[in-house]
């Protein structure tokens, strides 16, 4: 098997300017991810993918990394990263090169090696993806929408709304997970036909909560320093 994984890291954030160097707990943020997929051992070739020489420079550093200056056209600020992972897997000889795909967020820090190894095993020949998802701490059912009146509909996501019965013991709810951006696995046959991670049968790794940090701006940062400082992960 060989297989393919991208980190894709801008060098522009307005909520969090320069985040991807940014020094958590003394590294670099975007250092976290790289190690974690180097450590993995699944990957034939990662690269990372850059608009900016000093992210590249940190990537250059790390044995088994490929840093790659990446197009302006997908470094602007409403660049979708799904069209770099893409533009990169459909380049010649990709899909015959490798087995698979995967695509890391480095705003995602503290997703690690054995989360990814784990991830990986459970990609079999009929699935076409494997993404690491969270169970959502507040209930999807107790929410509702709101109008430019400020008028709230509770029956807008589940009708009749547990708001209204009266039945509203998170306990009594049925888990719901969130897509975390911790990682993204696809056979690269099937990921370059549909362009997507979620275009057939799609297997879920669960992460817990506390490991998902997805960093976008200075409180996410704040409490990952939090996390890391008084021990409450292993990393």
């Amino acid at each position: 098997m060989k297989n393919l994984g991208i980190i894709p890291a801008r060098g522009g954030s307005k909520r969090l300017p320069r985040k991807n160097i940014k020094l958590l707990n003394g590294k670099p943020l975007i250092h976290y991810s790289l190690e974690a997929v180097v450590n993995s051992g699944v990957y034939s070739e990662i690269i990372l993918s850059s608009d900016d020489d000093e992210i590249l420079a940190i990537g250059s550093q790390i044995k088994g990394i490929t840093p790659e200056k990446r197009e302006a056209s997908f470094a602007t600020d409403t660049s979708k990263v799904i069209e770099l992972i893409k533009h990169i897997a459909d380049r010649p000889g990709y899909v015959e090169k490798y087995d698979t795909i995967s695509l890391f967020l480095p705003t995602c820090p503290f997703r690690t090696a054995q989360h990814i190894k784990e991830g990986y095993a459970l990609l079999e020949k009929e699935d076409f993806s494997v993404v690491s998802i969270s169970e959502m701490k507040d209930p999807v059912q107790l929410t509702a929408t709101m109008n430019e009146n400020n008028i709230i509909d509770p029956n807008a996501i589940m009708n009749p709304s547990p708001l209204i019965t009266g039945k509203t013991r998170s306990q009594d709810f049925e888990k719901i997970y969130r897509v975390n951006g911790g990682f993204y696995i696809a056979w690269i046959d099937k990921f370059v036909k549909k362009e997507n991670f979620f275009q057939g049968q799609t297997k879920g790794y669960v992460i817990p909560q506390k490991y998902m940090v997805d960093i976008d701006e200075p409180l996410d940062f704040e409490w990952a320093e939090y996390l890391i400082k008084n021990n409450h992960l292993t990393l």
